[in-house]
């Protein structure tokens, strides 16, 4: 018998019971990342435009199916997007928590919230073929230690790889590179955002056809709209937006 493995996977099972099987809000003993009674505390993105999302001012049923102006008018560069929660009360604390104040041990609920979503809505469709996500700049790496979408990313595709063998893979390297340093996107005014360079990402690498791309948060879309066209430039012929949160505009 190997005594060495023997007393390293009950340790791992000790860790595992003691500090996973926790609700990451109220510390409830429970199996899932996050209890039911907390769950509440997280707004769905029911009532939005069918195309990017975007949540709609009034909560009528009937809005539910529809696409609004802008899409209309001038369709995203993307084929799918999926923002299933709003990014109000403990949503939005958890993303500021996890980006402004090195929190990254929140990213594990916020990720369970997001594949529970995917995994429903994938169930009678393609998975994408190759998993990317929307980087940040080397400068903003450095300032906050990390990138947020990078670790999002990365345990996103593990998670999803544990229910199915479809989803979707990272590469070892990221092909999206943020090329031009630009001023934080929570700090400007909406007109700022939609006015921001489009050029600011380049595509480095091979990509797969049908992608899956990820971000924590779409507010304007104008940065998840620069990288979209920027991949389409590249090859993609098939773009599935995945977001954590989506904001009104204000």
């Amino acid at each position: 018998m190997d005594w060495k493995l023997l007393s390293t996977t009950k340790i791992d099972k000790v860790y595992l019971s003691v500090f996973f099987n926790l609700c990451y809000l109220c510390q409830k003993k429970q199996a899932f990342p996050i209890c039911l009674h907390c769950r509440s505390g997280f707004e769905k993105n029911i009532t939005c435009c069918q195309k990017c999302r975007k949540p709609f001012a009034s909560q009528h049923p009937e809005e539910q199916r529809l696409v609004c102006g802008e899409c209309q008018i001038k369709p995203p560069s993307y084929d799918t997007c999926f923002a299933p929660y709003l990014f109000t009360g403990s949503m939005r604390t958890l993303i500021h928590q996890t980006k402004f104040h090195q929190q990254v041990h929140f990213i594990r609920p916020l990720v369970h919230l997001l594949s529970e979503h995917l995994l429903k809505a994938y169930q009678n469709q393609a998975w994408p073929k190759q998993l990317l996500f929307v980087p940040s700049h080397p400068k903003r790496i450095r300032e906050r230690g990390f990138c947020q979408t990078q670790l999002i990313t990365k345990q996103l595709e593990q998670e999803l790889r544990q229910q199915t063998q479809n989803a979707p893979r990272l590469p070892t390297y990221n092909p999206i590179h943020k090329i031009q340093h630009t001023e934080a996107q929570h700090l400007l005014k909406r007109k700022d955002r939609l006015s921001a360079p489009g050029n600011s990402y380049q595509i480095l690498q091979p990509i797969a056809e049908h992608i899956a791309l990820v971000d924590d948060v779409m507010t304007t879309g104008s940065t998840i709209e620069a990288v979209c066209q920027s991949l389409r430039q590249a090859g993609a012929k098939h773009i599935d937006v995945w977001i954590i949160a989506r904001t009104a505009d204000r």
